[in-house]
């Protein structure tokens, strides 16, 4: 896990004299062990290196071939690179040390391009090739590894984070009205846009070829759903178990202590499991303790380190200050708008452990993506019914919940929702797809927004059009559009984001074993009937969860990791909050809707009902408009 940046020009690279070291400094986090650059009149190479294989120096990057030809950075783990190795030595590849990094230049060498179809593991990586002057930039199959790109006076930038883009001289900051008009809907900007205008992210899944004959986009990885009915769940969670302890013993490999993030849930105590099982040594786990107990998963946590008998630490959320300073700079580090709230823990949990001593760590992250684990799932089963109703009944229970939000808040609120998007859903499943991932649906946002800031801007529903084709009521087809709409939008732009840039912000490296490609490949194969029952996901997990796991754990029910920011913040971040949202020097002003924006306030810092909104849909509203907020304000700009 390291930090990347350059330049590139096929024909002649502008001087842009000090910006490796400002890109260097910006992503020391990325990388505190070890800084490399490189430049030549076409490239210049900037590496920041957290040393987890080969610590030596032949580890160094950028890394180059035997002469110099080839030179690489890269940021990530190729789990399969042993195999890779004794390969290329047979084809008579010398190497220098046992770095994975140095297969990438070998395997290059020996396969050109196409290569990148044999890695297996996270990666983001730019390969420059001196000879026929061609940069290749890749990012892995799911999004793990970040990579973002823009031109600049005719050269092409490319960083793990924007912040070394923005420090080069002559870039101008442009805002894309579309990608934040989003972001108000989902609490973050989906890729490929960002926040600018003119930075883009580089597709999971893909590769871009730049040299003097023209820039070259190529794909080498689709997510795509295959659903077998004949598939049964004793046979599937027989499958799961060995994929995913061939998927954690490969992702246990360094030349450092590994440990495993335990939150209490399925996914991240299945592979601690899985981890007792392939390793000799006691596995040292971590999870957050919440001061408000309906958040709080310690009980369960401590009961899987028990059982797996893991050297355990919790850390106290409580302990930690939540003061302004420390959740705006959180909020600032992504470099575009995000208010996914997690983050906050997620930093935290990151932080303690890297005080520890340890800087890599396993997680339990996309087990609900390819397994079902998330309440769309189930929810679609209740939405299937509705839409199956005749029309006449659906109306009716639509406009029954409206009556009953006015007096009982959840239930109403719920009925409501369902059979709007149900009736949606009859007519185009993106609506259907698109209400269950917003925190704020179209309507919503033209409520807190005026006609002419949107003017012009799509729905977010386009993000989710595509897929096989469906039915009213087709609850298989709904199931995978459903799966595959995880894997490209809130996977690779929210999920995994958050985990990268909040654990590199503490220098640590973050594996996922559930984003194996083989244990992916497994949820993808999954009929809708083995990823959810009643109100339950991940039934093929649950099920291996009675084998290795207490009873408790597999019972457990979903439980996101959600901080109760209601109950955390004290009074002068409520001060804070108001000041940025309503002080006149606010750029949201004008934007967002100053009444609808002082209620939710209001309601925010007297822990009051939204209304009817749920806790956390206030407070996530909240954090949505003052990501938005401070992000303007960092890059000085204006809607």
């Amino acid at each position: 896990m390291c930090g990347l940046a350059g330049r590139f020009h096929p024909v002649a690279l502008p001087p842009a004299p000090a910006w490796h070291e400002r890109a260097a400094r910006l992503l020391a986090h990325r990388g505190p062990d070890g800084e490399g650059h490189f430049a030549d009149a076409h490239c210049e190479l900037v590496h920041r290196r957290l040393a987890l294989i080969d610590l030596s120096p032949t580890g160094r990057q950028p890394m180059s071939n035997e002469d110099g030809g080839v030179r690489v950075v890269y940021n990530g783990e190729i789990y399969n690179h042993r195999e890779l190795r004794a390969e290329l030595q047979r084809r008579g590849h010398a190497f220098r040390g046992t770095s994975d990094t140095e297969v990438l230049v070998h395997l290059y060498e020996e396969e050109g391009e196409r290569f990148v179809e044999r890695l297996r593991g996270i990666f983001a990586f730019a390969l420059y090739d001196r000879r026929r002057c061609t940069l290749l930039l890749a990012r892995d199959r799911f999004g793990v590894k970040p990579l973002f790109l823009a031109t600049v006076d005719g050269q092409w930038v490319f960083a793990s984070e924007i912040k070394a883009i923005a420090a080069l001289a002559g870039f101008r900051p442009e805002l894309d009205r579309q990608a934040c008009f989003d972001y108000l809907g989902l609490g973050y900007v989906p890729e490929p846009a960002t926040g600018f205008a003119n930075v883009r992210a580089l597709p999971h899944g893909t590769t871009l070829r730049i040299s003097r004959e023209g820039v070259q986009a190529g794909t080498f990885h689709q997510v795509a759903t295959r659903p077998d009915p004949a598939r049964r769940l004793p046979q599937a969670a027989d499958e799961a178990a060995d994929l995913l302890l061939r998927a954690v013993r490969g992702q246990a490999v360094a030349d450092v202590p590994v440990a495993a993030l335990l939150s209490g849930g399925i996914d991240s105590s299945l592979v601690v499991a899985a981890h007792r099982r392939s390793s000799p040594r006691p596995t040292a786990t971590f999870n957050v303790r919440f001061p408000d107990a309906g958040d709080d998963e310690t009980p369960v946590a401590l009961a899987v380190a028990g059982h797996c008998g893991t050297q355990h630490h919790v850390i106290d959320l409580a302990d930690h200050t939540l003061s302004p300073d420390a959740v705006l700079d959180l909020l600032r580090h992504f470099d575009q708008p995000f208010a996914d709230t997690s983050l906050i823990p997620t930093y935290w949990i990151s932080r303690a452990i890297r005080e520890r001593g340890i800087i890599c760590t396993l997680s339990g992250d996309g087990g609900d993506e390819a397994f079902g684990g998330y309440p769309s799932f189930w929810r679609l089963n209740r939405l299937v019914q509705l839409m199956r109703l005749p029309e006449w009944v659906r109306q009716a229970t639509r406009g029954a919940g409206s009556r009953l939000a006015g007096w009982t808040r959840d239930v109403g609120r719920q009925v409501s929702k369902a059979a709007a998007l149900a009736e949606a859903g009859r007519e185009e499943p993106a609506v259907l797809l698109a209400g269950l991932a917003n925190y704020l649906n179209e309507d919503q946002k033209a409520e807190l927004m005026p006609a002419d800031a949107r003017a012009g801007l799509a729905p977010v529903y386009r993000l989710y059009e595509g897929g096989p084709a469906t039915e009213p009521g087709d609850l298989e087809a709904l199931s995978r559009r459903l799966t595959e709409s995880l894997f490209a939008v809130s996977l690779p732009s929210d999920m995994l984001r958050k985990v990268d840039m909040m654990s590199m912000r503490a220098s640590i490296e973050v594996r996922v074993p559930l984003l194996d490609e083989g244990v992916v490949d497994l949820g993808l194969a999954l009929p809708h009937r083995l990823k959810t029952g009643r109100r339950t996901g991940k039934r093929v997990l649950r099920e291996l969860a009675t084998r290795w796991l207490p009873r408790m754990v597999a019972d457990h029910p979903k439980h996101g990791f959600q901080i109760p920011l209601d109950v955390m913040v004290p009074p002068d971040f409520h001060v804070a909050l108001y000041d940025l949202l309503h002080g006149p020097a606010a750029r949201t002003r004008g934007v967002l809707d100053g009444v609808l924006l002082g209620r939710w306030l209001r309601a925010f810092r007297d822990r009051a009902s939204g209304g009817t909104l749920s806790r956390g849909g206030l407070y996530q509203r909240v954090i949505t408009a003052l990501g938005l907020e401070l992000w303007l304000r960092e890059f000085g700009l204006a809607w």
